[in-house]
C-alpha cells in the first residue's frame, strides 16, 4: 500500500514539475536567428523580465520591422510569443519549434543550415491580415505567415 501511495505521491510531483516549467518559458541562448530564402528574423532576450525583442526583415516591408513581444505558454521544446507589428499594430504571433529528431528543417532553397549548423527548430511568424493604413505605409499587405527555419545562438 504504502509503495503505491509513493508512486502516485512521485507522478504528481513529475506532474506538477512539468507543468511549471511549461508557464515559465525562457530561451535556452540569447538570440535565435532564423528565416527563409526571402525573410530573416533576429529575436533576443531582455534578461530582466524575459521580454524578447524582434528585428524582422521581409520582402514586403522597405525597412526591417522591430518591436517587442511577450512570452507566451508554450509545450514542451516550443516557444510562443506576442505582440504587434507594423504602423496598424497588427497583432502578430511568434512559434518556434524543436525539430523532431532525423527530421531535416529545410528553406526554400534545400539548405539545412548555416553558420550556426544544422537547422534545429522551425519558426513561424504569422502576423493578423492587414491593410496599409494608408498609401505612405512602409509595407505592402502581410502574408499569412513566413515559415522557415533557425537557430538559438550566442550572439
Amino acid at each position: 500500500m504504502r509503495t503505491h501511495f509513493a508512486a502516485a505521491a512521485a507522478l504528481a510531483l513529475a506532474a506538477c514539475a512539468c507543468a511549471a516549467h511549461a508557464q515559465m518559458p525562457t530561451f535556452p541562448a540569447p538570440a535565435f536567428r532564423g528565416g527563409n530564402t526571402d525573410w530573416q528574423v533576429v529575436l533576443t532576450t531582455t534578461q530582466s523580465d524575459l521580454s524578447v525583442s524582434y528585428r524582422l526583415s521581409v520582402p514586403e516591408a522597405d525597412k526591417a520591422q522591430e518591436g517587442t513581444l511577450g512570452q507566451r505558454n508554450a509545450a514542451y521544446g516550443e516557444y510562443r510569443m506576442a505582440g504587434v507589428i507594423g504602423m496598424e499594430k497588427s497583432a502578430l504571433t511568434v512559434k518556434i519549434t524543436a525539430v523532431p529528431l532525423g527530421k531535416p528543417c529545410k528553406l526554400d532553397n534545400g539548405l539545412m543550415g548555416d553558420a550556426y549548423g544544422r537547422f534545429t527548430y522551425s519558426i513561424e511568424v504569422i502576423p493578423q491580415p492587414s491593410k496599409p493604413i494608408s498609401t505612405g505605409s512602409d509595407h505592402k499587405p502581410w502574408p499569412a505567415k513566413w515559415s522557415g527555419c533557425g537557430n538559438f545562438t550566442l550572439d
